[in-house]
Parts: C-alpha cells; sequence; structure tokens
C-alpha cells in the first residue's frame, strides 16, 4: 500500500458518507450498519464520515458502543403543510435516538428534499428554509436542502439557493444529486458546474449525493451514460470555491477523464495549472464537505488500483 500523499489526504479526509441502504445497494439495515462499524477499523476508515440513514429509521439500529456519527434524512413532504410537520416528526426520533445512547453519537446533519411546489416562488421558498431551518438549528442540526431533479430543476435551485443565502446563521447547504440508478438521474456537467456557481454565490456549504463511485469521470455500461467522478466534482469545488475560478473551468475540471490531469503531492492539488496549497484544501472542504455512496469498497478499490491509496 502506498502512502497517500498530504494533500490527497486532506483532499480524501472523512468525505465519504456511507449509504449502504440505498441503491444499488439496497442492503438490510443490519448488514449496511455492519459494515458502517467494520469499515471504522479499517486503515481507510480516515476517509470516511457518516451512516446515511432515515431518522424515522434510527429506533431499528441495533445496539451499539462506537462512537459514531450519522447523516439523517428527512420525510420529506408533499407540500409545505406536510413537509414542516414530518420535520417535527422527525426531531422527535432524533431526540429519541440521543436519549438512549447519549455521547454516543453525532446527529448533527440533516438532509431533506423540499416539495417542489415550496419551490414555485421565492416567497414560499425563503419561508420553508426559514422555518424548517430554525426548527433543526434550535436542536444543533445543520440541514442541507435539496431541489427535486428533473424539468424546471435550475428555476427550483436558483430559488433555493437565493432563499439560503438569506439563513442569517448558515447552518444551512446545498445537496446536490450527482446520478444515480439510470441515465436521466445524471445531472450533465453543464448543470453540476452551473450549480456550483449559484452555491459559492449562495456562500453556503453543499455536499453530493450518488453516483459517484469511482474516482474519476467515465462512461458506465449499466447505466448507459457518462458517470461523474468524486476526484473531478471535488476537485472542481475545491478549485472553485479556493480560487473563484469560472463556471466553464469548473465544467471542463469536471469532464475531465485523464486521470494524469490530477496532481496530488505534499503541498498542494493540481489540475492543469490551477492549484491549491493543502491549506486551502483543508479551508474549501468545509464548503464541499462529503458524498453520500452505497459503496465503500469500490471507491477505495478504484484508489488502490489507481495507486492512490
Amino acid at each position: 500500500m502506498n502512502s497517500p500523499k498530504a494533500a490527497f489526504q486532506t483532499f480524501m479526509s472523512q468525505i465519504l458518507d456511507y449509504a449502504g441502504l440505498y441503491p444499488p445497494a439496497n442492503l438490510p439495515l443490519e448488514v449496511a450498519f455492519q459494515n458502517f462499524i467494520e469499515y471504522q477499523a479499517s486503515p481507510d476508515a480516515w476517509m470516511l464520515s457518516r451512516f446515511v440513514i432515515p431518522a424515522k429509521r434510527l429506533a431499528e439500529l441495533p445496539n451499539f458502543e462506537e462512537n459514531l456519527s450519522f447523516a439523517l434524512l428527512g420525510r420529506g413532504g408533499k407540500d409545505m403543510e406536510e413537509f414542516l410537520e414530518n420535520v417535527t416528526l422527525d426531531i422527535v426520533e432524533v431526540r429519541s435516538f440521543c436519549e438512549t445512547h447519549d455521547s454516543h453519537v453525532s446527529t448533527d446533519m440533516f438532509e431533506v428534499a423540499l416539495p417542489a411546489s415550496a419551490l414555485s416562488d421565492k416567497f414560499t421558498a425563503n419561508d420553508i428554509v426559514t422555518r424548517a431551518s430554525d426548527v433543526l438549528n434550535k436542536n444543533g442540526i445543520t440541514v442541507f436542502f435539496e431541489a427535486p431533479f428533473g424539468e424546471g430543476w435550475e428555476g427550483r435551485v436558483q430559488k433555493l439557493t437565493r432563499a439560503l443565502r438569506k439563513v442569517k446563521d448558515k447552518h444551512v447547504g446545498f445537496k446536490l444529486r450527482t446520478g444515480g440508478v439510470t441515465a436521466d438521474a445524471f445531472p450533465s456537467s453543464e448543470q453540476i458546474a452551473w450549480a456550483m456557481t449559484e452555491v459559492r454565490a449562495a456562500s453556503v456549504p453543499m455536499k453530493c449525493t450518488a453516483g459517484l463511485h469511482h474516482p474519476v469521470r467515465h462512461f458506465n455500461q449499466s447505466v448507459n451514460t457518462k458517470m461523474h467522478g468524486f476526484i473531478n466534482v471535488f476537485g472542481a469545488g475545491m478549485l472553485a470555491f479556493a480560487n473563484g475560478i469560472s463556471q466553464a473551468q469548473i465544467q471542463s475540471i469536471i469532464e475531465e477523464e485523464d486521470l494524469a490531469s490530477f496532481v496530488f503531492d505534499e503541498a498542494g492539488f493540481e489540475w492543469k495549472g490551477l492549484r491549491v496549497v493543502t491549506s486551502q484544501i483543508m479551508r474549501a472542504r468545509q464548503s464541499i464537505t462529503s458524498f453520500g455512496s452505497c459503496s465503500f469498497d469500490e471507491p477505495r478499490e478504484d484508489l488502490r488500483n489507481l495507486n492512490l491509496l
């Protein structure tokens, strides 16, 4: 095993939220959770962050003694009223779980997709983001909001990011879906680059979910489309947040398929002359935080095959 370069360690530190419950893995809860506990003891545990689980399923977890972190998924809702009622229900589940496990758990991250109807105009978007974040923030939880993908997505993202910009304490963020199990679930490289510039302008952090099983962009036969690479997406994000590069430059990095174009050394990370030093990577990782993946084995096996681990 290679000793990872310092910049690569900083780039990948606690970057992966393990989502074994979700497609395409779709593991039973006990199996996924046992995997997560076993991964904590592996030499690669430094890349691992949280266990992704719906808040409503916290009570189903088996007993454990380890100190663990969780990314909680909200119930969501079909409209604003149901959405806000479900946030309250989710908080009840989280409080009960924390009381049961005392100091053994961290439940400071919450992720939820907003109903499309709540992003129909800026006033409704501002209202639902403010009300939901107030409830969650008072419970020590940072919430990452997702705009439903599909037709009209860009308009929904604009309304969401503008609403996030207005949140006073900024314990909020944007969740970007970067793929799925079908080709139509993958945003284009242009869409990802555009979303990154919107989030950067809003001065809020972002995280990603789905489709980032592999380090570098490539064509995947199983979904018949180009899958985005996590080195591409996070490399572009770090260079964007640290150096203020343009949307076109962000898109070019996301579309890069040659691993040799990404250079890690002891002092920093570089793509075709654009560079961030390790201290900038550390700061940028506060803005582009982590990605959810149903596999921890695939990403690290790829990294070993590429001699990065």
